[in-house]
C-alpha cells in the first residue's frame, strides 16, 4: 500500500475531519436516549469506533515519513477488513436476519492471516501468477489485494442483502428505512472504492463519501420517523412539474399575444418607444399575473393526482361517510360500510375494525369485524391493558403505526405476545375510536395498493372518520348487546326446556294457590297428567289421591315457613297406575325480590326400583350374592359361556343324613336340613365366597370367582374351619337326636367358570377336573374333618395347622392324591 509521495494538506485534514465526524456521530449515538440499545446498536457503535481509529491511523501515516512496510501502513488494509465485516454484521442484525455467526469471523480472520503471511514473505505465489497479472500483482501488494477483495466482498454483500430485504418488505415505512440504509451502504461501497484507488483526489473524496454513508446509517439507527424518500422525490417532481407548466403557459401566452395582439400593440404605441418583442413579453407577464393563482392551483392539483394519487376531497369524503353510517344499528354492517369507504377513499389493500368486546384489569379483548373477512384475521385478540400500545390509543388518542411499534424505544417494553399478535395481522396503521375518552374500537389498516405511505392528511382524515364512527359504533354496540342478550336468553330458555323435557326426574312448579305453572314430560308421565289443560289447574283437582297424602302438608310447610324437603318418600294410588312409590324434593320458588311465589317439586318414581329391589332380594336367596351384585355392572355376563380361571373349590356334605332321615318326620327333616345347610352357606359367604349350589344334603362353594381374590385359598380354608366351629357350637344347643356332622374337602386349580345351561335358564358355576377332585376328596372325608389337597396345603402351610392324612385313590385318577387334615 503506497500513497502519493507528495503529502497534500487535504491528505491530513480530510482523514482527521472524517475521524472527528465519526467521533461526533459516536457521542451522539451513545448519549441519545431514544435509541433501542440492542445488538445492532452495539455493532454500529463498534463500527464507528473502529472507523475513528482507522482514520487517525491514516493521519499518522500522512504526517510522518512512514515506510511502506511498517505496521501502521499495513494496519490500514487490515483495519478495513474488520470494519467491513462489522458493518456487514450490523446490517444483517439490523434487518433481523439471524444467520450463523461462526463463519462471519472465519472469513476475515483467514484473509488477515493470508495477508500477514504474504506481507511478511511467509507465503508466496508462483512467478507465473505475477506474469499472468501483467504487473498488477507483485510480491509487495498480495496482502493488500486480499484485504481489498475481502472488504469489498463484505460491503458488497451488505448492499445485496439490504437490496433483497427492500424487495421483500411490504410495509412502506419499513421499506423507506431500508432504502436509507441501502443509500448509506452504497455511499460506503463507493467511498471505500475511491479510497482504495490511493490516488489524489480520489482517496480523500472517498473518505468524505464514507463519512456521508456513516451519517446516513446513524440517521437510520437514531431516528424513528425518517423522511419519506418517495414522498420527498414525488414532492420535488411535483414542484418541478408546476414550474414547467408555468413556463409552458408563459411561453404559450407570449405566442398567443404575439398572434392576436401583436399588430394592435405595435400600431397603438409610437414607433421606437418600446421594442415590440419586449412589449409582448410585458403584456404576457401582466396577463399571466392575473391568471397565475388559478393556473398554479390547477397545475398542483393535476401534478398531485399524477404523482401522489390524491383524488379525494376531504369534506366530500367526510360528508358521504357520515351519511352512510349514521343510521346503521348493527356493528357488523357498520364495519362493512366503514371499511368499504376507507378502502375506496385511500386505496387500502385490506382493513378491519377491532371492536372492544370486554375489558378487565389485565386485558382488553377485541372482536374482529366485519365477519365477512374474519377468515383472514383471528376472530378475537387480546392486548395487555397497561401496554404502551393501549396508552397511545386511550391516553393520547393518536393513530399508531406498526412500524413505530417495531422500532420505537417507547414500545420496547410491549409484551412479546402483544407484539406478535399485532405483527400477525400484517397491517400498517391503527386508528383508535374513542367515545368520551373511552376506547370502543380501533380501525386497523393495511398498506395502500400504490405502496405509498399514509400522508399526514390521510391520518387527519382517518382520525376524523374514527370520531364520526364513535357515536354510530356505540349505538350499534348497544343494539348488538341487547340482541345477543335476547338471543342468549332465548337460547337458555330453549335449553332449559330441553333439559327439563329430557330429565328422567319429574319437575313441576306450583303457585301459592296450588295451581300448576310448569311441568316437564317426566312429571306428566309419573303423575299421569295430560299435556292439555294442566297449566293453571290446581293439583288437588288433577291428582286428588296425591293431595290426600302428606304431600299437601309438605306443600303448606314450604309455602308458609320456607322449609325444604329432600328424598321424602310418599306412597299413593294414582289413576291408571295404581300404587306408586315416589321420592319427593320440595323447595320454595323465589322471585327477584326473594319473595316466595310457589313451590318447586322434584319427583322421582321409585316404583319400578322398589319392585326390582324386591326381585333382587328374592334372587339372592337362589343365587350367590356376588353373582347378583355383578350383574348390573356387566350385563354381558348373562350370556352363556365361561372362561378359564384358578379357583378354590369347597364341598361340604352332611354325614349320615340318609340314615338320619329314616327316623324323622319330613317336615322336621327339612327344617333340620335347612339349619345345617344355612350354617354351611353362611360360613362360605362370611369369607366372600360364591355359593355355587345345594346338591341334596351337600353344599358347593367357590372362591376367586366371579370376583378376583388374591388370598382365595386361605379364604376357603377359613370358611371350612368356620363351618366346623359353627356346627360344634350348634351341637351344644340341641339334643342328641338332631346332631349331624359335615365332611369337607377342598382343592385349588384351574376350572371353567361361567354360565351353564340355556338362554332361558342358566346357572353360574364352575366345571372341570378341579371341581371333580374337590368332590372326590369330600366324599372320602370322615365326619367332622376337613381334608385339603396338596396344592392347598402348601399354600396355607405355616398359617394354618395341617397334618398329612393319607393318600387316596380317587375315581378317574391313576395316581393317588395326597390329602392333609386341617387342625382346628
Amino acid at each position: 500500500m503506497q500513497f502519493n509521495s507528495i503529502i497534500l494538506p487535504s491528505q491530513v485534514v480530510v482523514p482527521f475531519g472524517v475521524a472527528l465526524a465519526h467521533l461526533i456521530l459516536t457521542v451522539y449515538v451513545i448519549s441519545s436516549h431514544e435509541i433501542n440499545r440492542d445488538k445492532a446498536f452495539g455493532l454500529f457503535v463498534a463500527y464507528l469506533s473502529l472507523t475513528i481509529f482507522w482514520n487517525i491511523n491514516l493521519v499518522v501515516i500522512s504526517l510522518g515519513s512512514v515506510p511502506s512496510g511498517t505496521f501502521l501502513v499495513r494496519l490500514a488494509p487490515y483495519g478495513l477488513v474488520i470494519i467491513a465485516a462489522i458493518y456487514w454484521l450490523f446490517t444483517r442484525t439490523f434487518l433481523q436476519q439471524l444467520w450463523p455467526e461462526r463463519w462471519v469471523w472465519a472469513i476475515p480472520g483467514a484473509m488477515l492471516l493470508l495477508a500477514i503471511g504474504f506481507d511478511n514473505e511467509w507465503l508466496s505465489l508462483s512467478p507465473s501468477v505475477y506474469a499472468w497479472s501483467n504487473g498488477w500483482l507483485f510480491p509487495g501488494n498480495i496482502g493488500f489485494v486480499l484485504c481489498v477483495l475481502c472488504a469489498a466482498g463484505f460491503v458488497g454483500l451488505s448492499f445485496l442483502i439490504v437490496q433483497l430485504q427492500q424487495f421483500r418488505t411490504q410495509s412502506p415505512a419499513h421499506r423507506n428505512r431500508i432504502q436509507f440504509l441501502l443509500i448509506a451502504t452504497l455511499f460506503l461501497l463507493v467511498g471505500y472504492g475511491l479510497y482504495l484507488s490511493l490516488l489524489e483526489p480520489f482517496w480523500t473524496t472517498g473518505l468524505i463519501i464514507t463519512c456521508l454513508g456513516s451519517s446516513l446509517a446513524m440517521y437510520v439507527v437514531a431516528v424513528e420517523d425518517l423522511i419519506d424518500l418517495s414522498t420527498a422525490a414525488r414532492y420535488a417532481i411535483s414542484r418541478l412539474l408546476t414550474v414547467l407548466i408555468t413556463i409552458a403557459v408563459y411561453i404559450a401566452g407570449i405566442y398567443l399575444v404575439q398572434i392576436f395582439l401583436g399588430d394592435l400593440l405595435t400600431s397603438t404605441l409610437p414607433a421606437g418607444w418600446v421594442d415590440p418583442v419586449l412589449l409582448v413579453a410585458v403584456v404576457t407577464a401582466v396577463l399571466l399575473t392575473i391568471v397565475y393563482i388559478p393556473i398554479q392551483q390547477m397545475s398542483r392539483l393535476l401534478t398531485n393526482r399524477i404523482v401522489f394519487g390524491q383524488v379525494y376531497d376531504y369534506q366530500k369524503v367526510l360528508q358521504s361517510y357520515t351519511q352512510f353510517i349514521s343510521n346503521i344499528l348493527y356493528p357488523d354492517e357498520l364495519a362493512s360500510v366503514a371499511i368499504r369507504h376507507i378502502e375506496q377513499t385511500f386505496g387500502v389493500t385490506r382493513a378491519i375494525l377491532l371492536m372492544l368486546e370486554t375489558e378487565s384489569p389485565e386485558y382488553y379483548e377485541f372482536r374482529t369485524i366485519p365477519i365477512s373477512i374474519t377468515n383472514q384475521f383471528p376472530a378475537m385478540l387480546s392486548l395487555e391493558r397497561e401496554s404502551a400500545v393501549i396508552d397511545r390509543w386511550v391516553e393520547q388518542g393518536r393513530p399508531l403505526a406498526q412500524y413505530t411499534i417495531d422500532i420505537s424505544v417507547q414500545f420496547r417494553n410491549v409484551a412479546e405476545t402483544d407484539r406478535q399478535t399485532l405483527q400477525s395481522l400484517n397491517l400498517e396503521w391503527f386508528v383508535p375510536i374513542l367515545k368520551q375518552e373511552q376506547l370502543i374500537g380501533v380501525f386497523a389498516l393495511g398498506p395502500k395498493i400504490s405502496r405509498q405511505r399514509y400522508s399526514a392528511q390521510d391520518l387527519r382524515l382517518l382520525q376524523t372518520l374514527a370520531d364520526q364512527t364513535a357515536l354510530a359504533l356505540e349505538n350499534a354496540n348497544l343494539v348488538d348487546r341487547l340482541q345477543r342478550h335476547l338471543e342468549e336468553t332465548t337460547r337458555m330458555k330453549n335449553l332449559m326446556d330441553s333439559v327439563f323435557d329430557s330429565m328422567q326426574t319429574g319437575v313441576m312448579t306450583i303457585d301459592k294457590q296450588g295451581k300448576i305453572t310448569h311441568f316437564n314430560k317426566s312429571a306428566a308421565a309419573i303423575l299421569n297428567l295430560s299435556t292439555h289443560n294442566t297449566i293453571g289447574t290446581a293439583y288437588q283437582k288433577l291428582v286428588p289421591t296425591l293431595a290426600n297424602t302428606i304431600f299437601s302438608n309438605l306443600m303448606k310447610n314450604v309455602m308458609d315457613r320456607d322449609e325444604r324437603y329432600t328424598n321424602y318418600e310418599i306412597i299413593s294410588e294414582l289413576p291408571e297406575r295404581g300404587r306408586v312409590n315416589l321420592t319427593v324434593n320440595m323447595a320454595p320458588l323465589k322471585d327477584a325480590q326473594n319473595q316466595t311465589k310457589g313451590v318447586t317439586v322434584v319427583l322421582e318414581d321409585m316404583t319400578e326400583t322398589k319392585r326390582l329391589k324386591a326381585v333382587q332380594d328374592m334372587f339372592r336367596r337362589y343365587v350367590s350374592p356376588a353373582v347378583v351384585d355383578r350383574l348390573p355392572a356387566n350385563p354381558s355376563e348373562l350370556e352363556l359361556g365361561g372362561h378359564r380361571q384358578e379357583i378354590t373349590v369347597l364341598f361340604a356334605d352332611i354325614r349320615g343324613f340318609t340314615k338320619f332321615s329314616e327316623h324323622m318326620d319330613p317336615e322336621k327333616l327339612v327344617d333340620t336340613l335347612n339349619e345345617y345347610l344355612s350354617m354351611a352357606a353362611s360360613s362360605i359367604l362370611m369369607y366372600e365366597g360364591t355359593l355355587d349350589k345345594f346338591v341334596g344334603d351337600a353344599v358347593m362353594g367357590i372362591f376367586n370367582a366371579p370376583l378376583d381374590q388374591s388370598d382365595h385359598i386361605m379364604r376357603a380354608v377359613r370358611a371350612a374351619m368356620a363351618m366346623q366351629r359353627a356346627i360344634t357350637d350348634y351341637h351344644a344347643k340341641i339334643g342328641q337326636d338332631r346332631m349331624l356332622s359335615f365332611g369337607i374337602g377342598l382343592h385349588v386349580g384351574e376350572a371353567i367358570v361361567g354360565n351353564v345351561g340355556m338362554s332361558d335358564r342358566m346357572d353360574y358355576t364352575a366345571i372341570g377336573d378341579t371341581v371333580n377332585l374337590a368332590k372326590r376328596i369330600q366324599e372320602n372325608t370322615p365326619a367332622n374333618k376337613i381334608l385339603i389337597s396338596e396344592p392347598v396345603y402348601w399354600a396355607v402351610n405355616g398359617t394354618v395347622k395341617a397334618v398329612f392324612f393319607r393318600e387316596m385313590k380317587v375315581k378317574n385318577r391313576e395316581q393317588p392324591v395326597k390329602t392333609y387334615e386341617v387342625q382346628l
